[in-house]
């Protein structure tokens, strides 16, 4: 009989341990579960990072000239010239073939699009030593044309214009569309009377 309580008090301790172990491992696993869902989701962008990083990849491009909706085009990073100027619809009397209709987009820049007998001719030579022109004056040859010109060449080729100051000026016009006249680059932040008058004589809008 003391036997027999021997062998149940036996059975009874080991019943609790193996509860108090099974109740341990429960708490284990519910604490690594808890801590690999924290870890996946602070992984995962939020809905506020997955638009920036949409919003980022938007450039805007100008398309102008023969089509039949020029204007200001919202695309993605990475999407080429002809979806540009198939947005706007180019005109039966588009030269297109002039255009790098597989080349990739950039930011900010001004997509002229010709009519038939609208492209300037080549330069030929007119001397054996190389030299080139193009049947307009020197002039005409250096004048920076302001709707179609990117920052770096208004910032290589117009006294005061820098980089920076250059990228205002397309800006702008990306905003508002191509300048009428050579004054209304004016209206851009940090282009004043003064500068104005260094540069006026080296811009056209056309």
């Amino acid at each position: 009989m003391e036997l027999d309580k021997r062998w149940i008090a036996l059975a009874v301790f080991i019943l609790l341990v193996a509860f108090a172990v099974g109740v341990k491992y429960a708490d284990f696993k519910n604490d690594r579960q808890a801590e690999e869902l924290a870890l996946l989701q602070s992984s995962e962008p939020t809905d506020e990072a997955r638009s920036n990083e949409l919003e980022s990849k938007i450039i805007q491009v100008y398309v102008t000239g023969a089509v039949k909706n020029p204007g200001v085009y919202r695309l993605q990073e990475g999407d080429r010239m002809h979806q540009a100027v198939e947005m706007a619809e180019a005109l039966p009397e588009a030269d297109l073939k002039h255009l790098e209709m597989a080349r990739s987009l950039v930011d900010g820049e001004t997509i002229s699009v010709y009519a038939q007998g609208e492209i300037p001719e080549l330069p030929v030579p007119t001397n054996a030593g190389g030299s080139y022109s193009s049947g307009a004056s020197n002039q005409n040859s250096a004048m920076v044309n302001i709707n179609t010109a990117s920052a770096q060449e208004m910032a290589d080729k117009l006294d005061g214009i820098g980089p920076a100051l250059g990228q205002r000026i397309v800006d702008y016009r990306t905003s508002n569309g191509p300048f009428k006249d050579i004054e209304e680059i004016k209206n851009v932040s940090g282009i004043g009377d003064k500068r104005f008058e260094a540069i006026k004589d080296k811009i056209s809008v056309r």
